[in-house]
């Protein structure tokens, strides 16, 4: 079974389209679980009305928020499948890759949607950059798109890496590159959509979660 776990927090325009679209894609046995963080906007009763029609969704709410990472790990701790896809809720990752990065699971231990730049908001381009450069400068992580939010991996070897990540911030996949051991690392071009609604979260104190995140891990590095 495939587990999709997709982190909200005031989604409320994108949640039905998003379970839609993920129905029309993947073929396979799948289940999306959404962890909801204190939304206020209507986002929780979409998903539970989804969840009254649709079994294989399921609905968690977390009443403050307490960060993307972290509700990642908490979808996780409620899953069923062997194979682990997280995503944004917002629409800029496209359901349509998921059966291809299912596909390539076959031979690899983690697949990567990484973002082509030129199709970001020009902060997040100049963004993306900078923290992809600092990535490699103090951590010494090389594939071409360490901050994103789109990836695929074995459940088992995400359970292993929980007990050795600190879930802060935004950006798990930076940190479960930098403590995991992972043989077969696959990036997968993707076309990265603009936000269909509601407000974007990269906001200063996003910002400041990351560097604080690159500065822990870099300390860490050096124990």
């Amino acid at each position: 079974m495939l587990s999709v776990i997709v982190p909200v927090h005031n989604e409320v325009k994108n949640v039905v389209l998003l379970a839609d679209k993920i129905r029309e894609h993947v073929n396979a046995d799948y289940e999306i679980i959404f962890v909801d963080d204190a939304s206020s906007d209507g986002t929780g009763g979409k998903i539970k009305a989804l969840a009254v029609r649709d079994s294989r969704i399921k609905y968690i709410y977390r009443d403050s928020k307490l960060g993307l990472s972290s509700a990642v790990v908490c979808g996780l701790c409620a899953s069923k499948g062997d194979i682990v896809c997280v995503m944004d809720g917002d629409l800029q990752h496209d359901p349509a890759y998921i059966p291809s990065m299912l596909k390539r699971m076959s031979g690899n231990d983690l697949i990567i949607g990484s973002r082509f730049v030129k199709d970001l908001r020009n902060v997040q381009r100049i963004d993306s950059k900078i923290g992809t450069f600092l990535c490699r400068y103090l951590l010494g992580i090389y594939v071409k798109d360490p901050l994103s939010g789109f990836f695929m991996l074995r459940a088992s070897t995400f359970i292993d890496l929980v007990k050795k990540i600190n879930p802060i911030g935004y950006k798990i996949l930076l940190e479960l590159l930098f403590k995991g051991s992972f043989d077969s690392v696959k990036e997968v071009p993707i076309q990265f959509h603009y936000r269909n609604g509601g407000n974007s979260k990269l906001d200063l104190k996003t910002r400041i979660e990351f560097l604080t995140q690159l500065l822990l891990l870099a300390f860490f590095s050096k124990r």
